[in-house]
């Protein structure tokens, strides 16, 4: 064999075999990583605030933006229905699955996570209404307002969100007083 079939053969042993890692390594781990963001997005300890700032808003009159907003929340994978109620200022969530069979915990942490991403990023929202088969939650945006120093700053910074938002809800008593807070 010539040095030109030896070349073509290399060639052709080194593609063969970058083929075979892209598909076999990278591929499957990029993959990993874009299902594991997806499951992260349904957590409150994980979500990504990023992920929702496209849905902030003056006005909650937007039905589509309001709708996609709580579909990029945590609890997104429930099933769910909405209504908005614009001359209250209002949106209703009628989730399909009960808050037993998700988790009182998830569920707590979920309600003032929730609240406080749609208060700060819609801004005439006044009220959220939770409807679950066995419990239903009404929060209203002063009770949020008032569990943070600046609220108006919890959506201009990512590292201020986790600080004030998200890293809170780690400890259980925390959550405890802050659902008895914005539930009052």
């Amino acid at each position: 064999m010539n040095k030109l079939g030896k070349l073509i053969a290399a060639l052709l042993a080194v593609g063969i075999g970058l083929f075979i890692v892209v598909q076999f390594i990278i591929i499957p781990k990029q993959n990993a990583a874009a299902e594991q963001y997806v499951i992260d997005q349904r957590r409150p300890l994980t979500h990504d605030l990023e992920n929702i700032i496209p849905y902030r808003f003056l006005y909650m009159g937007n039905a589509g933006n309001m709708i996609n907003l709580f579909n990029h929340l945590p609890l997104n994978e429930v099933e769910k229905d909405f209504e908005l109620k614009s001359d209250a200022f209002t949106v209703i969530v009628n989730y399909h699955q009960s808050v037993s069979e998700i988790g009182t915990d998830l569920v707590n942490q979920s309600i003032i996570y929730n609240s406080t991403a749609a208060f700060a990023l819609i801004g005439n929202l006044k009220k959220i209404e939770y409807n679950f088969p066995d419990r239903s939650f009404e929060v209203k945006r002063a009770s949020v307002e008032g569990l943070y120093n600046d609220f108006y700053k919890l959506s201009k910074s990512k590292t201020v969100w986790e600080k004030q938002v998200r890293n809170p809800l780690k400890d259980n008593e925390y959550i405890e007083k802050s659902i008895g807070a914005i539930l009052k």
